[in-house]
Parts: C-alpha cells; sequence; structure tokens
C-alpha cells in the first residue's frame, strides 16, 4: 500500500481511493490488513460518523470478509476496539447479502462466526477487550451459536470470567451479556478448567454466583488434574467468599477428591494455611473431615505440612478437625508423629508437643507406628532417616497446581532467609552506630566554637543566637536520638532471638522483620537529620561567605535527590 493511501485510510479520509475503485481490495499492507482494517485500527476512539466505512464497502463489497494475514476480517477489530457503531453498520451490510441456500445460514452469521487463525470469533475478542456494548450487540444478533473455545482452550465467557479486579465491572456486563442473551453457552476454558475456576482465580464471587444461577453443574466438573472449582477456591482463596458460594450451590463438591494425590478440598485449605475456608467447609460437610489421601493423610496432618504451627492451633479449635489427632496414615503416624520430626527442624513445634505441660503422658494416646516408634522416640531418639523421610513427605506438593506452585506461610527458621536478614542488620547497625557517633562529637564540636570571655557566659557556643545553629543543634540532637534507637532495636533482636533459642522456640520471623524495618526507618531519618546538622552548621560557621555558603548547602543537600534517584532505580530494575 502506498504510503499516501496509507495515511489517508488512517485519518478516514475517502478522496484518494475515488480512482482505485476497481482494486481496493488488492491495496495491502505487508500483514495483508486492508483500506478497513487500517482504518479500524488506528481509531484511538469510537468514530462518530461511519461514512468512510459505508462509502469504502459500496465501493468494494468484497472487503467485508477480506481477512488479513491473522485470519482477521473488519468485524474482530471493530470489536476489539469497541466501535460499535461500525460492528452495526458491518452486521447491516451483511443482513444485505443473500443467504446461502445450501446451509441456510445468513451472510450477517457466517460473518458472526469467522473465526482468526487463533480460533477467535469477534466475540472472543470483544470480551477480551472488555466491551460490553459490543459484546450485547454480537449475542443479541446469534443466540443460537455457542461460541467455542479457540486454539487455547478459552472460551468468550471464559475470557469474560478472568477479568481482574479493577476491570471487575467491565466484566461483569460482559457476562451478564453472554448468560443473558446467549441460549447455548459454552464454560468451557483451557486444560478441562471451565468460566467457574476463572471467576474463582480472579476471587470475583458475583461472577462465580452468576454462573453457578446458570449452570449448577459447573460445581462437580474437574480440570484434567481432577481438581474441582471448590479445589480451587480452597487454594487461592484467603476470605472463603467464594468457597462459601460454592458450598452454597452445591455442598457434595467437598467430597470430590483429585486424580493423583486424592486430596480434597478440605486437605487443600489445610496446607495453604487458610483456616477460614476450612471452617466453611467443615460447617457445611463436616462428614468430609474423614476423608484421606492416597497416603492416609487427614486433613490435620495437613495443617501440619503447612509448617505453620498457628494454622495447626486454629485447626484444634475446630471439633471435628481436633477429634482427627489420634488418627492414624498408612504407615500408622498420627499428625503428632509429624510434628516430632518437624520440630527438630523448626523448634517453635516443640511448643506444640509441650503446650498442656503434660507432653510425655499425652504422648502416650498416640500410639505406634508401623516400625513401633512413639512420637516421644521420634522427637527424642536419633531416628535420623525416619525424621529425613517424614519432612520430605511434608514438602511433597505431589502433581497439579499445588504442585507447581505451593503457596505455604512457612513461619519456621529459613537458613538462607535468616542469613542474608542477619548480614542485612549487621551492616544497618555499623550504619546507626556511625551516626550516633559522628552526631554525638558534633554536639561537643560546635562550628564557630566558644566564647573566652570570662564571665556568666563563658564556654557557651558563640554562634547560638543565629537561626542556622539552632537548626544544626536540633538536627544533629534527632539524628543522635534516632540512630542510637535504631542500634537499641537492633540489640533487642538480637536478644529476643536469643531469649527464644534458650526456650527452644524460633522467634516469628513477623516480628523479626517489623522490628527491622522500623530500624531501618529510624537509621535512614538518622541519615537526613545528619545532612540537615551539617548543612545548617555549615552555613552558621561560612555565613560571611554568603556565596561559599549556599554552595556547600547545595551540595549537601543533592543528598536527597541522589536518593530519590536510587530508589526509583532499584524500584524499576529490581521491583518492577
Amino acid at each position: 500500500m502506498d504510503p499516501v493511501l496509507f495515511k489517508a485510510a488512517e485519518a478516514g479520509n475517502i478522496g484518494p481511493f475515488e480512482n482505485y475503485q476497481t482494486c481496493l481490495d488488492q491495496l495491502l499492507t505487508p500483514d495483508e490488513n486492508t483500506i478497513l482494517h487500517v482504518y479500524l485500527g488506528n481509531q484511538s476512539r469510537e468514530p462518530e460518523l461511519t461514512d468512510f466505512v459505508v462509502i469504502i464497502l459500496e465501493m468494494c463489497p468484497p472487503l467485508l470478509f477480506q481477512a488479513n494475514k491473522k485470519g482477521e476480517i473488519p468485524l474482530h477489530l471493530a470489536a476489539a476496539y469497541g466501535h460499535s457503531n461500525v460492528v452495526k453498520v458491518l452486521i447491516d451490510r451483511a443482513k444485505a447479502l443473500p443467504t446461502d441456500s445450501e446451509s441456510g445460514v445468513t451472510e450477517a452469521k457466517k460473518m458472526l462466526r469467522m473465526t482468526n487463525e487463533e480460533q477467535d470469533t469477534a466475540l472472543h475478542e470483544a470480551a477480551r477487550h472488555r466491551r460490553s456494548h459490543v459484546v450485547e450487540i454480537l449475542t443479541k444478533e446469534d443466540p443460537e451459536f455457542p461460541y467455542s473455545a479457540n486454539v487455547h482452550g478459552e472460551t468468550p465467557l471464559y475470557i469474560a470470567a478472568s477479568i481482574i479486579t479493577r476491570w471487575r465491572e467491565e466484566g461483569g456486563k460482559v457476562v451478564d451479556g453472554i448468560l443473558g442473551n446467549c441460549i447455548s453457552v459454552d464454560y468451557g476454558g483451557p486444560n478441562g478448567r471451565t468460566a467457574l475456576n476463572a471467576a474463582i482465580w480472579v476471587r470475583d464471587d458475583e461472577t462465580a454466583r452468576k454462573l453457578l444461577e446458570k449452570e449448577k453443574k459447573l460445581t462437580q466438573t474437574t480440570d484434567e488434574n481432577g481438581w474441582s472449582p471448590l479445589h480451587y477456591a480452597a487454594c487461592y482463596d484467603w476470605s472463603p467468599r467464594i468457597v462459601q458460594v460454592l458450598l452454597e450451590y452445591d455442598a457434595s463438591a467437598a467430597y470430590i477428591a483429585e486424580t493423583e494425590k486424592r486430596r480434597t478440598a478440605l486437605h487443600i485449605a489445610a496446607i495453604q494455611g487458610h483456616v477460614n475456608a476450612m471452617k466453611e467447609i467443615v460447617s457445611r460437610c463436616p462428614a468430609c473431615c474423614e476423608l484421606v489421601d492416597n497416603r492416609g493423610w487427614n486433613a490435620l496432618h495437613y495443617a501440619v505440612a503447612s509448617k505453620d504451627t498457628k494454622v495447626f492451633k486454629e485447626c484444634l479449635k475446630i471439633p471435628e478437625l481436633a477429634r482427627l489427632q489420634t488418627e492414624k496414615d498408612d504407615k500408622g503416624n498420627t499428625p503428632f508423629h509429624l510434628i516430632a520430626a518437624l520440630a527438630h527442624e523448626q523448634p517453635e513445634w516443640r511448643y506444640v508437643l509441650f503446650n498442656d505441660g503434660n507432653g510425655y503422658r499425652k504422648w502416650q494416646i498416640y500410639g505406634l507406628n508401623k516400625r513401633k516408634l512413639s512420637v516421644n522416640d521420634i522427637y527424642e531418639e536419633d531416628f535420623g532417616e525416619i525424621q529425613k523421610e517424614i519432612l520430605e513427605s511434608l514438602n511433597d506438593g505431589g502433581s497439579g497446581p499445588l504442585g507447581r506452585r505451593r503457596k505455604v506461610l512457612r513461619r519456621g527458621r529459613n537458613k538462607e532467609g535468616e542469613d542474608a536478614l542477619s548480614k542485612a542488620r549487621e551492616s544497618h547497625l555499623v550504619v546507626a552506630a556511625l551516626i550516633a557517633t559522628v552526631t554525638f562529637a558534633a554536639a561537643f564540636t560546635l562550628p564557630g566554637g566558644y566564647k573566652n570571655d570570662q564571665g556568666p557566659n563563658e564556654g557557651t557556643a558563640i554562634l547560638a543566637k543565629k537561626a542556622a545553629f539552632i537548626v544544626f543543634v536540633i538536627s544533629d540532637a534527632m539524628s543522635m536520638v534516632l540512630s542510637l534507637l535504631a542500634v537499641f532495636i537492633h540489640f533487642m533482636i538480637s536478644l529476643i532471638h536469643g531469649f527464644k533459642m534458650v526456650k527452644d522456640e524460633a522467634m516469628d520471623e513477623n516480628t523479626t522483620g517489623i522490628l527491622f524495618g522500623y530500624a531501618m526507618l529510624l537509621t535512614m531519618i538518622a541519615m537526613g537529620t545528619m545532612i540537615i546538622a551539617f548543612v545548617t552548621g555549615t552555613y552558621a560557621v561560612l555565613e560571611p561567605s554568603l556565596g561559599l555558603a549556599i554552595s556547600t548547602c547545595l551540595i549537601s543537600l543533592s543528598f536527597f535527590f541522589l536518593v530519590y534517584l536510587v530508589c526509583r532505580f532499584i524500584y524499576k530494575n529490581l521491583i518492577s
């Protein structure tokens, strides 16, 4: 396509094309885009007038169905860009064409059902780009067509249900348009999942409810891993809103076990540490607590596998789960046998064993496993291989989503994480101590010196009444106080950590992280106030040489600008 004609197509200028009426369908870009493709793809807003499209189609009717290299006809682009008035024009032009005598399908419906190279229809494109007004038009024009999945296994409904939170209102309108207008709806998605799975993935309980009102059987549909929608809700929904919706429509979904490891949604919620979801499942379907996986593990075994003592303690507060304490797996291990092995790796679990003050006597109720070992034996004796075997079983996520992407809250000690935190604390401690030393010395080496004249003011600061000197003293004092406080916090972290280790408990990583964050913030503020102290002290001394004083202050204050640049670089290159 000639550059002049390309620009004319972009702008919707019909003039240059009047001399090419017999070959408009031959004016193509390297991607085989026609004049209409170029025009529709370059309109940032929906065009108020459709004159350009109407005239071009009158001049060359075959352009209505002509596809580019990707197999996209003009309707695909109009739907994707949300040009609803153009969509109407294209459909009306197709309606004006005679119906196919053999199939009995109108040309308009043929156009609506045409797919690109990825098997996307115009409805797929409209759903993907959240064009609810276009979805309304397309579905009303051809409500009988099921709009099957594309090459990626995505149906328009699945795509609409996948829309993330910040576009949920528009996504909800797309879902409403498809469910409300289509007679035969395809709920399918990739890998055997459905639109309900997609709604769960983005934690959209409203869309989940709409889908279940239309098709309740979706709760029983499992994907290629044997996971039901309830499995996904238990795995990804931290708040149990979607779990509530699913169980409200079908409580029996709690009995569905996955294909390989035979885990139910309750097992998945337990290993993920989603206690609220567990409570909801147990309250709606208490009998599902009896179900075990292919190793004989119950939900309480999986609570131990979460490696979160708080999760396990919360589970014991649920009567139906508390009764599972003495239940054994295929190897004869109760949940407390697993805890006894885990306590060697994560000392905070020792408290769970001793929490009633009568740990040794309480252990007797758990009995022996198939190797004739009690909980006490595993905890007290040196059974390295057995302990290793149990720990490996706790880390086994198996196949499926949980195996590929296990989101477990770990409050136990992570060796690499602790080493990194320890090194960072050492660096911060050195900086904070250095700031405290410098600011302490500056308080007694005041700029301008002291008065030597005998009298009541002897030994006082010469510049004491100058405003800049006053700011210097205040900033110096703040810097010293904040840096010393940071040193104190680092000292307390070490002290508390040592105290916890004496009690055979690991310090809560959250507590350490919070204190570390405060110490870092105070150190940074101390650095800032030290700069201010330097600037104001320098200005107080150099005030008679005003140019030198201002230059020195500007150089010093550039510290804050440089800090901003460093933080921006870190955010762009390391965080985002």
